[in-house]
């Protein structure tokens, strides 16, 4: 288990998403990301959170354009800038996140499920607090992430 992993515990996110072509086969999503992670008690570090905040864009494939129930693909790039509740440290993160879900549509209300797992490909490095970086190899496998999440939004 990575040192990232091993210091954290399952924490919140919310999105702010904004999705043009619902109703066609390819749509695209642009959004905002965020989360809050409580960080273990590890000497040194114990008592404060991890926030992440930043953008994503993705490209969503729907299987069923105009049926009452879309399953959807999608996959995309994100960047999150980390830091920590005391301040001083931060780390910038390229993601690349990809998931599936279902969404369905009642007039103008929409309501999805969706899977995702977020693969952590470019690392500024920058909270040694967490040790970011997997020792063995210098990968930044220790900030993928993953989710399931429920979504309601408005229709325009």
């Amino acid at each position: 288990k990575s040192d990232a992993r091993r210091m954290t515990n399952l924490g919140g996110s919310w999105t702010a998403r904004l999705t043009i072509g619902t109703r066609s086969y390819i749509a695209g999503e642009a959004s905002y990301i965020g989360s809050a992670q409580n960080i273990q008690n590890v000497t040194g570090v114990s008592g404060r959170t991890l926030y992440g905040n930043g953008a994503q864009g993705a490209l969503r494939l729907n299987a069923l354009a105009t049926y009452w129930a879309q399953p959807f693909a999608y996959g995309g790039a994100a960047w999150r800038h980390y830091s920590l509740s005391s301040g001083g440290s931060n780390s910038d993160v390229l993601e690349i996140p990809v998931g599936l879900g279902i969404a369905t549509y009642m007039q103008n209300l929409m309501l999805d499920v969706r899977g995702e797992y977020r693969f952590a490909v470019a690392d500024s490095g920058n909270l040694p607090e967490l040790a970011f970086a997997d020792r063995n190899n210098n990968s930044t496998s220790a900030l993928d992430r993953w989710g399931v999440t429920g979504n309601l939004g408005y229709v325009f």
